[in-house]
């Protein structure tokens, strides 16, 4: 169908629009009957409801920062503990759920500075300054998104979309009549090529600071070895990847993480992490470094 061809060439083309090739996907979906599919387009394009299940590509990490003050020091944008937090508030502070349009993704992408900014009720600076030591006072805090974040979202709705025609492709003509495409289609199991490419367990992550840096980090679920070669890629010591593999199986031993979260012992891993790419003993930007992690061990619990 030469219209299938037409949207491959938009997302080949990394200035093609993501927009009009959602577009020209409703149109195909519509032309080999299965409108059924088109949801996700919809979402896309539109922006998904707040009460939808999110792909789990469009949720990213946030980290928590202050802007804080004792009788003789000020302090700003200084990442602070959340671990005394509950479970289930902490992780509405270190996730942030994007549920807008990818027109309104876009012009994020166009801000100036590396990250987005979500307050935090001053209501909660009591709380979050507990365990803060020195006499410090929480003046204001919010949770930070990385820009990098977002771009990753663009691109994997690019990548999977890509995906997803590559596939369908090979079983049209760009010279088929409609008939003859409806013909095609009823034999052709466009459903399961749409659910792999989409929402299949294998992708491509792409992470990175602003527009200048971006690493590939390809995860397999469930697989240490690929999760092994992408942090060895980026800097990680074999030291620390046998520090992680530890925590792993030590939170497989009490039964597992949760669903979207990780466990106690990966959470004091990437901790350390982290804090290593502060003080520069890992050679990574902060931002980078929380989005590499986080996404990599999300792909190998199998979340995105």
């Amino acid at each position: 169908m030469k219209l299938i061809s037409e949207i491959i060439d938009l997302l080949s083309n990394g200035d093609g629009s993501l927009t009009e090739a959602l577009i020209k996907t409703k149109v195909v979906l519509h032309k080999i009957g299965h409108k059924e599919l088109i949801d996700w387009v919809n979402n896309e394009l539109n922006g998904y409801p707040d009460d939808s299940n999110l792909p789990s590509y469009r949720i990213l990490p946030a980290q928590v920062l202050a802007n804080m003050a004792n009788m003789a020091y000020q302090v700003n944008a200084h990442p602070i503990p959340t671990m005394h937090l509950k479970d289930s508030y902490r992780e509405s502070l270190e996730t942030a759920k994007m549920t807008e349009s990818l027109a309104v993704l876009e012009k994020f992408t166009e801000s100036d500075g590396g990250s987005l900014r979500r307050p935090i009720p001053m209501e909660a600076n009591h709380m979050l300054g507990e365990p803060l030591s020195g006499g410090f006072q929480i003046q204001s805090a919010w949770s930070e998104i990385q820009l990098s974040g977002i771009t990753s979202i663009l691109t994997q709705v690019r990548s999977r979309l890509l995906d997803f025609l590559l596939e369908l492709n090979e079983s049209f003509d760009d010279e088929m009549s409609d008939e003859e495409v409806k013909q095609r289609a009823a034999v052709t199991d466009a459903e399961n090529i749409f659910n792999n490419a989409i929402f299949g367990d294998n992708a491509t992550v792409i992470v990175g600071s602003g527009n200048t840096q971006r690493i590939n980090a390809t995860v397999i679920k469930g697989d240490f070895n690929s999760l092994t070669e992408t942090l060895r890629e980026h800097g990680v010591e074999d030291a620390d990847i046998e520090a992680l593999k530890a925590a792993i199986a030590a939170d497989a031993a009490e039964g597992g993480p949760k669903q979207g979260e990780f466990g106690v012992s990966v959470k004091s891993w990437l901790q350390s992490m982290l804090s290593k790419a502060v003080d520069a003993s890992w050679q990574i930007e902060l931002g980078v470094a929380s989005s590499l992690l986080a996404s990599a061990l999300q792909r190998f619990y199998g979340w995105m």
